[in-house]
């Protein structure tokens, strides 16, 4: 089992990212990879997520990808959809916990470790 410790340090770390993403859009095609940009990565324990407020056709969306680096997982559900709270994803309902809310959009790579998410603001 991996441990999310979500503590005022963490939250710290979280709204740093959330500030540089809200400074810098990401427009996919057009901007550098956001991976690249430590700017825009926070590692939460062992992980690691990236996080952009990306540009599509005139919409703005909350966009996560979370990954568990060195390792041949992808991260649990769960613990994404608490991770996603913290960057400001909304609708997540606890009674339901390793569903995916209503307007939230997931992908799993199990291949590439990672999971994302996405929301339209």
């Amino acid at each position: 089992m991996r441990p999310l410790m979500i503590d005022d340090n963490a939250k710290a770390k979280v709204a740093r990212v959330i500030g540089y993403a809200m400074d810098y859009p990401f427009f996919p095609g057009k901007s550098p990879t956001p991976g690249d940009d430590p700017n825009f990565v926070v590692h939460l324990d062992t992980y690691r997520c990236v996080f952009t407020f990306s540009h599509v056709e005139g919409k703005v969306y909350r966009h996560l990808t979370i990954s568990i680096p060195r390792t041949k997982f992808y991260p649990n559900a769960v613990a994404a959809f608490h991770i996603a709270e913290l960057f400001g994803f909304t609708g997540y309902d606890k009674s339901q916990p390793s569903k995916p809310p209503e307007g939230w959009m997931m992908d799993v790579k199990r291949d590439e470790n990672y999971l994302m998410l996405v929301q339209e603001v």
